[in-house]
């Protein structure tokens, strides 16, 4: 997929309540985080985004328990 393909499969999962809950999402990445060969060339660099958009979704959650 490319990038415009994987952005409109995004919105249509949030769209058609497909959406995973931020504590799902969190432990998923978290299960694709632990599963990356770090050997391999790259595989940091998407660790990195990888980690960021699970701190996104953290503090997403943590905004949502305080409503």
């Amino acid at each position: 997929m490319n990038r415009t393909d994987v952005l409109v499969a995004i919105a249509e999962l949030a769209q058609t309540g497909g959406a995973s809950e931020p504590e799902d999402a969190i432990s998923h990445l978290a299960v694709i985080i632990d599963s990356l060969d770090l050997s391999n060339s790259g595989s940091e660099q998407v660790m990195e985004m990888l980690l960021r958009i699970a701190a996104c979704l953290w503090n997403l959650q943590q905004e949502r328990m305080r409503l």
